[in-house]
């Protein structure tokens, strides 16, 4: 065993640990408000949308997809337990988390979630068919990441910052995670503004876009990725147009630091999508 590698098992027990830690004594603290907030509360919206999305294009592999589809969105609270979806997260995102502090316009919460997408040698969205520039390279499943998030306002806009190390997927890496949200209306528009940047760890983003010794080719050499950044922006906006039901559209744009197509199996950085549809707010 490496010292790299002895140290990434060491992170995660610690990481593992710190949560447990803080989950315990933030029980007992809130253990009155835990007794006093036993409603369970929930928002569900069940739509119908068309999704265009341009995905980080692998090398050879089908990056676009144009195609109608369900999207849902939920808000489940209980106690200090939260479930959050968003359809208008790039890659349709989710929060699982636990409240440990709560203050006046700041907390800090434990969190649980996917921050990459998944591909094989088939490329995205598990295509039938295998991809020949990406045959014999290994399955990159997606990250299951686990850490902690510290949120505070500050005027109209709401800030979080994350770190999370990915405990439970196979990369033993972290990254940090930082973005900035406004929230504004329009006329009869509800308009949400997302601006928010990644730091991933050189072994959190080498997992995916790296080539291992098993995995080179006369055409595809080895390659190890780097510390990493990222960018994105979202847009989305909902209008009213009968009672319980909405028309949403929304736009998100990404894109990886430039040494990325550095990478034998990446093509392009860029990524988008848009959608555009009704549902109906339960």
């Amino acid at each position: 065993m490496t010292i790299i590698t002895a140290l990434t098992k060491t992170m995660k027990k610690i990481t593992i640990l710190l949560l447990c830690c803080f989950c315990f004594f933030s029980t007992l603290s809130h253990a009155d408000e835990h007794l006093e907030k036993d409603e369970l509360l929930w928002q569900f919206s069940l739509g119908t949308f068309w999704v265009d999305s341009t995905m980080t294009q692998l090398v050879g592999a089908k990056s676009h997809f144009s195609t109608p589809g369900l999207l849902i969105d939920a808000k489940i609270e209980y106690k200090n337990f939260y479930l959050n979806t968003h359809s208008g997260d790039f890659y349709g995102g989710s929060d699982l988390g636990y409240q440990l502090v709560i203050e006046d316009g700041w907390g800090i919460d434990a969190i649980l979630g996917s921050y990459q997408q998944s591909f094989n040698e088939n490329g995205y969205y598990e295509n039938k068919d295998k991809v020949p520039e990406l045959a014999g390279i290994k399955e990159r499943e997606h990250d299951l990441s686990l850490g902690f998030a510290y949120y505070f306002n500050h005027g109209e806009f709401q800030t979080v910052a994350e770190l999370v190390f990915d405990v439970f997927g196979e990369s033993d890496g972290w990254l940090f995670h930082l973005d900035t949200t406004r929230n504004f209306e329009l006329r009869n528009w509800d308009v949400w503004l997302n601006v928010g940047a990644n730091y991933y760890s050189s072994a959190f983003i080498d997992y995916y876009y790296g080539i291992d010794a098993d995995e080179a080719t006369a055409f595809r050499p080895e390659y190890v990725v780097s510390n990493t950044s990222s960018l994105y922006l979202q847009l989305q906006a909902d209008y009213p147009i009968a009672e319980n039901w909405v028309f949403s559209a929304g736009a998100s744009g990404f894109v990886y630091s430039s040494h990325i197509v550095e990478s034998p199996i990446v093509h392009s950085r860029h990524a988008r999508v848009i959608f555009a549809g009704v549902k109906y707010v339960f």
